[in-house]
């Protein structure tokens, strides 16, 4: 699963259209790979200037605090966001840039457009800690792994059809 856990100043990512917008992109990342859908997460949470620190600043800080030149503008909104793939692994290079550049595509029009700051930062983590409900996903490619795509849900399988030999 990719889990995308999008840190924000309360004052972005209001409309639930714009959200879903955001998600749609970012699922359509890992469906072209091909991934099931439903096992991308996206997880937005607005986090109030109070809490949200960049060098020492609020971000956005509120409009009587003082800036910190030189550097960046403490008004902009500043989007933090944290990515777990574990369904895949990159192996190369090409893969890697490949990748990197449909996460940028789909952040430009929601972050990068509006001159809002932003950073990311992708984590792999071991396939063999994951399960979903209480199932090892099936293997990448295999006959399960189809199933779960064409149904959109996680479902009993045979170890075989699922890559997964003898459990």
């Amino acid at each position: 699963m990719p889990l995308w856990t999008i840190y924000h100043p309360t004052s972005t990512f209001t409309d639930p259209a714009t959200k879903s917008a955001l998600a749609n992109a970012i699922t359509a990342i890992y469906t072209a790979v091909p991934l099931p859908a439903f096992y991308v997460n996206v997880i937005f949470i607005p986090v109030p200037a109070s809490n949200f620190y960049i060098g020492g600043v609020s971000r956005p800080s509120q409009p009587s605090s003082s800036t910190s030149e030189p550097g960046p503008d403490p008004q902009v909104p500043f989007i933090r966001i944290c990515i777990r793939n574990i369904a895949r692994k990159i192996t190369t290079a090409q893969q890697r840039d490949r990748f990197l550049g449909r996460v940028d595509s789909a952040l430009k029009p929601f972050i990068e457009d509006k001159g809002w700051d932003w950073e990311y930062d992708v984590e792999e983590t071991s396939r063999d800690l994951w399960k979903i409900q209480g199932l090892v996903p099936p293997g990448p490619g295999t006959e399960a792994e189809e199933t779960w795509k064409r149904e959109n849900r996680a479902s009993g399988f045979e170890a075989e059809t699922g890559g997964l030999g003898k459990l």
